[in-house]
């Protein structure tokens, strides 16, 4: 007769194989848990998506140039890798990344762990050179009921909104006017380099001038790197009619000259959400820094080798794209963990069969110590 002992190894082969099964139920009976802002983050990505789409439609019967090659999916957020608006060299996966929808997602997130709230004042520093990322601010900041200033520089890198007949400018006008935001830009400049476009030809330059003019945006033309900041600073403050203690955060978007100060700043500010820039001896101070030193947040994308795909990485949104996800798909919203109850469930089954064993062999110790032999009572 089998009698179940720790001692036997029939014993403890069943005991394994139970285990084992426990152990394979636990596994395939994981739960989808909803992320932190679950109803937020899908409701900018699924915004996004839509302004994606409204984008396309509006653009699409003027289109010059659509590369399915650049463009896989024809999302018209991908620009040419030279126009007469284009500033500046720039990485097309990069670019390409940020037509994801979810990326909206990853912005709520991101102004969340910023603390912002409804009604807050963020302060917007954009360039051309990544729409999808403009997008995705502006989603969230409808989301979250933000109240932005945006100032754009409109030239664009590589790739970005360098048409020059649907420019950001542009792109934001037809979201606008078709009540989707309540917000656009206050001003713009031509960006380039010291942001009057010296790196442009004289025929983009005007180009530039043209999109701000037919979008009805204040014109911002400095003459020198240090009023361009100085004009900026202006428009804000004068947005909130007090000093620029009235934002929670301010949010660059790209690499505008003006927007970080000297380029080689973008290699010293962090990416992301920063509650303070320790660099105290910039090579040029930008509107970043001033922010900074008013105690203001600061939410920086500019593209960094390296630094920028681990930043999208740790927000759940892939690098390299075959076809662009849907709204709400990826790590960004749900994450598969184990159901709770049933680990418990299986831990005491496991724990209860191995007590089981143990009392037995107790039982069966102590009969064979206080049991008597036949010989004893002859």
């Amino acid at each position: 007769m089998f009698k179940p002992s720790l001692k036997s190894i029939w014993t403890l082969a069943v005991l394994s194989l139970v285990s084992y099964g426990l152990y394979n139920w636990a596994e395939y009976q994981r739960v989808e848990h909803k992320q932190p802002f679950h109803v937020e983050k899908l409701e900018a990505a699924r915004l996004m998506e839509m302004w994606i789409a409204m984008l396309k439609e509006a653009k699409a019967p003027e289109a010059a140039f659509v590369d399915e090659v650049n463009d896989p999916d024809r999302t018209l957020l991908i620009g040419q890798k030279h126009s007469p608006i284009t500033s500046t060299e720039g990485n097309h996966q990069a670019k390409l990344a940020t037509t994801n929808p979810n990326c909206a997602a990853m912005m709520v997130q991101i102004f969340r762990e910023a603390g912002l709230e409804k009604g807050d004042k963020v302060a917007m520093g954009l360039t051309g050179s990544f729409p999808g990322l403009n997008l995705a601010a502006f989603a969230a900041a409808r989301v979250l009921e933000l109240e932005p200033v945006v100032i754009t520089s409109v030239s664009s890198s590589w790739y970005g909104a360098n048409d020059p007949d649907f420019t950001w400018l542009d792109m934001e006008k037809v979201l606008f006017d078709n009540g989707q935001v309540a917000f656009r830009s206050s001003a713009a400049s031509i960006g380039g380099a010291d942001d009057r476009g010296r790196s442009l030809s004289p025929e983009g330059r005007a180009l530039v001038r043209a999109a701000i003019e037919r979008n009805g945006v204040a014109f911002l033309d400095p003459g020198t790197p240090e009023e361009a900041v100085n004009a900026r600073l202006q428009v804000y403050k004068e947005a909130v009619r007090e000093s620029l203690r009235g934002y929670r955060a301010y949010v660059n978007i790209g690499g505008g000259v003006v927007s970080l100060g000297h380029p080689e700043n973008a290699n010293v500010i962090p990416l992301g959400y920063t509650r303070h820039l320790t660099d105290e001896n910039p090579p040029a101070r930008g509107v970043v820094h001033h922010f900074s030193d008013s105690g203001v947040s600061i939410v920086n994308f500019k593209y960094v080798p390296r630094k920028y795909a681990a930043l999208l990485k740790r927000y759940g949104i892939p690098w390299r794209l075959d076809h662009v996800p849907s709204a709400g798909e990826g790590s960004m919203f749900t994450e598969e963990r184990y159901d709770l109850r049933i680990v418990a469930l299986a831990v005491a089954i496991m724990a209860a069969l191995v007590l089981v064993v143990i009392r037995f062999d107790l039982r069966m110790q102590r009969l064979g110590e206080t049991g008597a032999g036949p010989d004893e009572h002859l």
